[in-house]
């Protein structure tokens, strides 16, 4: 025994010190970094946003469990089979008190919304914005560019900039609602957990200075209340993009937009980019403490190459994430024209788009009001049962150059509201017959509600599938009790069965017949 593991110990150790000597030829290796064809990345990041690219895979029959969230159409997750079936991108209706905020005409005074958050307790909006676009020098001698003021509402339309007298900003007119006296909020948070009370907002502050240069960067800043602001200016979080525009890029650009993500319990950084040929482009990256980030990935390029992602913002909503894209046209005005289009992701991670080609917000073809050819959406709130859309926009020669807009009208950057019901964002339409059947469900629940709009004449009925692919006993299309409304909210029966008691924790697939209809969402609670 003794001599077999002395022969054991033996040949390992000689395998061992066999392995650890080398040549050198062999310690040559290779460079860090794979070759890249510059060309080649305008090709791969436009087709990253392609839902087909991005889901390869055939999901018909693998089965998808769900809660009460209610479950939008905004992708093909759901769904297993169609027949006639489309897709419609519903535009949200501007309100009729827009602007709701609106700067005095005075230069360089201008609203560019930074963010609107609701609250429980008054008030219960509040609006963070950039109101100064140009340079100023602070009592330590900086000169320092920007200021970031508040205001106020108790119902989200009809708003207040509240005189605070917290700083001097020369040039600005109208109260003193200044917070910060530079830079712009590009993200906004609330904590009501969090310990220390002098912090419980927090934002990340673009930030341009001169006097000595110093790089444009976002920092870090504080506040017990949203209005009282503190901030470390002597170190940049992330720096700001600077030219060449290629890759790798040396920092992120100033429409970057900063959100927390509730379901994922994370910092989002919704991330500009300017890649080859200086083309406008996103990305996303995430942090646990505004401090340390993931290095961004790719989301978002324009599909055509008269177009560039302007801007983008991403909502948490109902389980899942809602995204709007700034679409921008370079050759439609002087001013920087963009409409806006829907995207979503599952995950937070992977975004693709929605109805590719139909706006969600689009030009006013008739130049004559003021958000007729830029339109930058920033928050969405969930209000009762609707959707609310803050965003900025101001008019171009497009508008000012024609005599039918309005001497009253802005002439700056302004902020409007726009609205539409809960979930309709998009549907699922069949103007004659048509059908859809989702994947195999698995749910908890048992009654299922749908957000439908069926016409005169129309109709929507639900079918249940069991796994084996038959129809249920007293589930079928002709036992489904029609649905002829246009509710956000309709409760489905059927002759002998008013809910799916019975059939929780199995896999059902929902086959929805739509005739004449709009089918926006479904949930089970």
């Amino acid at each position: 025994m003794i001599k077999i593991v002395s022969i054991l110990v033996s040949a390992v150790f000689l395998t061992t010190w066999n392995i650890t000597t080398v040549s050198a030829e062999d310690v040559a290796g290779g460079p860090l970094t794979e070759p890249l064809d510059q060309n080649q990345v305008t090709l791969t990041w436009r087709n990253l946003a392609n839902e087909q690219v991005m889901f390869p895979l055939v999901m018909a029959n693998m089965p998808v469990k769900i809660g009460q969230e209610r479950q939008l159409f905004v992708d093909n997750y759901l769904v297993a089979q169609e027949d006639n079936i489309t897709r419609q991108v519903h535009h949200p209706v501007r309100s009729a008190d827009n602007p709701v905020l609106a700067p005095p005409k005075v230069n360089f005074n201008h609203i560019v919304l930074q963010d609107v958050q609701q609250f429980d307790k008054p008030p219960r909006f509040r609006m963070w914005y950039a109101s100064y676009d140009d340079w100023q020098t602070l009592p330590t001698g900086q000169i320092i560019r920007f200021a970031t003021s508040y205001a106020i509402s108790n119902d989200g339309v009809h708003w207040e900039r509240p005189q605070l007298n917290l700083y001097n900003v020369e040039g600005l007119a109208g109260p003193n609602n200044v917070v910060v006296p530079y830079g712009m909020m590009q993200g906004i948070f609330y904590d009501p957990e969090e310990p220390d009370p002098e912090k419980r907002f927090k934002a990340l502050v673009c930030v341009e200075r001169k006097n000595p240069v110093v790089r444009e960067g976002y920092y870090v800043h504080t506040s017990p209340d949203g209005i009282h602001w503190k901030g470390n200016l002597s170190q940049t979080v992330i720096a700001s993009l600077v030219g060449p525009y290629s890759i790798p890029q040396n920092g992120i650009g100033d429409t970057t937009r900063f959100w927390w993500d509730p379901l994922r319990r994370k910092y989002i950084g919704d991330v500009k980019f300017v890649i080859y040929g200086k083309q406008r482009a996103r990305g996303v990256m995430e942090s646990d403490d505004l401090i340390h980030w993931t290095r961004p990935t790719p989301t978002f390029l324009a599909r055509e190459d008269n177009a560039e992602i302007y801007g983008h913002r991403g909502f948490a909503y109902q389980g899942m994430y809602i995204g709007m894209r700034w679409i921008f046209l370079p050759e439609y005005s002087k001013r920087h024209s963009s409409y806006v289009e829907l995207d979503c992701s599952r995950d937070g991670h992977i975004w693709t788009r929605v109805g590719a080609d139909q706006p969600f917000m689009d030009f006013n073809l008739r130049h004559d009001t003021w958000d007729a050819s830029i339109m930058r959406p920033v928050s969405m709130l969930e209000v009762d049962d609707e959707i609310w859309i803050y965003y900025f926009a101001a008019p171009t020669e497009l508008e000012t150059d024609n005599p039918e807009y309005s001497e009253d009208a802005p002439i700056e950057w302004s902020v409007g509201l726009a609205k539409l019901p809960r979930d309709r964002f998009v549907s699922l339409n069949a103007s004659d017959a048509g059908q859809l059947t989702t994947r195999p469900i698995n749910f908890r629940d048992q009654r299922l509600h749908v957000n439908a709009a069926v016409a005169n004449g129309g109709e929507l009925r639900v079918e249940l599938i069991s796994d084996k692919g038959d129809t249920i006993s007293g589930y079928s299309e002709s036992d489904c009790v029609p649905i002829v409304d246009d509710k956000i909210d309709i409760p489905v029966e059927w002759n002998s069965k008013t809910n799916l008691a019975g059939l929780e924790n199995s896999y059902i697939r929902f086959r929805f017949h739509l005739k004449n209809a709009k089918l926006f969402s479904f949930w089970i609670d």
